[in-house]
């Protein structure tokens, strides 16, 4: 204090001031010593508010640390109630720190995994479709509903924050029969896009309205499915099981429905196929096996597959002239 008092005031006290006598010089001087004490004030406000923030901040993130950890705890717990409180407390971490995102989506994802895994295959072997399994009828029993603590975390990852995501949720090989995250229970469509469902067992589920835009569906068991209105733009299902699924209204501009079995699939039309991408094996519905305008989508699919071996997804095609009314 000292110094800023006496010399460092001098200092800063203009040439002109250095001329001046008695009561003037100390005028000039007391003004230069008055605005230094100010800043000095102020330099000190601002960092015991700048100290302030980070012990909130530190407080906080300690907080959100220990409720994610006893929420993770509660995942392992033997009744059912603690494993929801456990559920939902990580959907509001989740919610609430983005920097905590991707663990509670990975957390989440792997508890998935582990209690409901769907039928598995040799990482060094291509999966066979569910409709060539020789152990398998074509139209299986109904499945049993999901237990209540699958179903939850799968609403949770539904309504997860829109942020940005490095990594696909990873939910490959889920046993998910019967699932149901249709548009009318959320504010917004159920967000399972961008989400790795290749071979899930998804017979029966309800997920009319879903935003399913680029998930991989590869190899899924989607028999009688409800995908009324869902938004399917450029997912992926290659050789996926859709016999019996209900496809009205769905979107898909963009899919990969290559392989992929169609049998008996309900409200799809041709204009929707005229959208996606189809081959040759695909196994379309009887009513459209001979349509002129499913015929024209399959040469422009192979048209785009030979020039671009198969990363192309060929623009819409459009009507033929000769159906045009």
């Amino acid at each position: 204090m000292l110094l800023v008092l006496g010399p460092l005031s001098w200092w800063l006290t203009t040439g002109e001031a250095h001329g001046l006598r008695g009561k003037e010089q100390a005028d000039a001087v007391n003004a230069v010593r008055q605005t230094v004490l100010l800043a000095f004030a102020g330099a000190a406000t601002l960092s015991g508010a700048a100290f302030t923030a980070r012990s909130f901040a530190l407080t906080r993130r300690g907080q959100v640390t220990e409720r994610f950890h006893k929420a993770t705890a509660q995942l392992g717990a033997s009744t059912l109630e603690e494993r929801l409180g456990g559920i939902y407390a990580l959907e509001q971490v989740m919610k609430e720190s983005p920097r905590d995102h991707a663990a509670v989506l990975e957390l989440l994802c792997t508890f998935v995994r582990a209690r409901s895994s769907a039928r598995t295959f040799a990482d060094d072997a291509e999966p066979e479709p569910p409709w060539q399994r020789s152990d398998e009828p074509p139209y299986p029993p109904e499945p049993k509903a999901l237990v209540e603590d699958i179903q939850a975390i799968i609403i949770v990852i539904a309504r997860r924050p829109d942020r940005p995501e490095h990594h696909r949720p990873m939910l490959l090989g889920a046993a998910l029969p019967r699932l149901w995250a249709r548009h009318h229970e959320f504010e917004h469509p159920p967000r399972l896009s961008w989400v790795y469902l290749t071979q899930a067992d998804l017979r029966r589920a309800d997920l009319r309205g879903a935003d399913l835009t680029t998930s991989m569906l590869n190899y899924a068991d989607l028999r009688g499915a409800m995908l009324g209105d869902a938004q399917l733009q450029n997912a992926h299902l290659y050789r996926a099981d859709l016999r019996k699924a209900v496809l009205e209204g769905a979107d898909l501009t963009g899919t990969t429905l290559s392989g992929a079995n169609l049998l008996d699939a309900e409200g799809i039309s041709a204009e929707q196929l005229a959208r996606a991408v189809i081959d040759t094996d695909t196994v379309l519905p009887a009513e459209l096996q001979d349509d002129p305008w499913v015929a024209a989508r399959l040469r422009a699919c192979a048209a785009a597959q030979e020039a671009g071996g198969g990363t192309i997804r060929p623009a819409p095609t459009l009507r033929p002239s000769a159906l045009a009314d």
